[in-house]
């Protein structure tokens, strides 16, 4: 029985990402200050399917890597393929913050819940990218800071984790100074 028990666990962790995903791209983030019961979306954690991609991916979940800074909470996260799923006559594919949760801006809209999404290869010649759009509420005064987006999806049969090199600092009131925190 254990070495079932054993086996199960093995083969439910998830194995670092192929070259179906483009992994290697530097970190990059901003900073913002608001004041308490501001919510907002943060729209700038992308990640490219790479035309080496021969399957579709299967995203599993997403969770943003937070701090114990206390000052902000995650209300959620939706998913959207671009430029798949973008609005009609939309040009724009990322954005990198909008008011409120979910996004009620033009051309933020279209994503869905991340769990289960279904994200195809790109045809030849195409660009395509997984944008996770993260719902945050401002709750106490402070600083808070998020060191990058975890993304577990199954592509050809196993489970995958990668991780999205987005940072994002939100102080609290609006009028504090917020320091950076992608270049630490």
């Amino acid at each position: 029985m254990i070495a079932v028990l054993a086996s199960v666990y093995c083969r439910t962790d998830a194995e670092p990402p192929g070259d179906e995903l483009k992994t290697d791209q530097a970190p990059y983030g901003w900073q913002t200050s608001k004041d308490v019961g501001t919510t907002f979306t943060d729209g700038l954690n992308i990640i490219a399917v790479t035309p080496q991609a021969r399957r579709p991916l299967r995203l599993i979940s997403a969770r943003p890597l937070m701090d114990d800074g206390g000052s902000v909470r995650v209300i959620g996260i939706l998913a959207r393929i671009n430029p798949g799923m973008l609005p009609s006559r939309s040009k724009i594919g990322s954005f990198q913050e909008a008011p409120g949760f979910p996004p009620t801006l033009p051309h933020a809209a279209g994503a869905v819940p991340v769990e289960g999404l279904i994200v195809q290869p790109p045809k030849q010649g195409e660009d395509r990218w997984i944008e996770l759009q993260i719902g945050y509420e401002v709750v106490a005064p402070g600083r808070t800071a998020r060191r990058g987006v975890e993304l577990v999806y199954e592509y050809e049969g196993a489970q995958h984790k990668a991780v999205i090199p987005s940072y994002v600092a939100v102080c609290a009131p609006s009028t504090a100074t917020c320091e950076p925190e992608y270049g630490k």
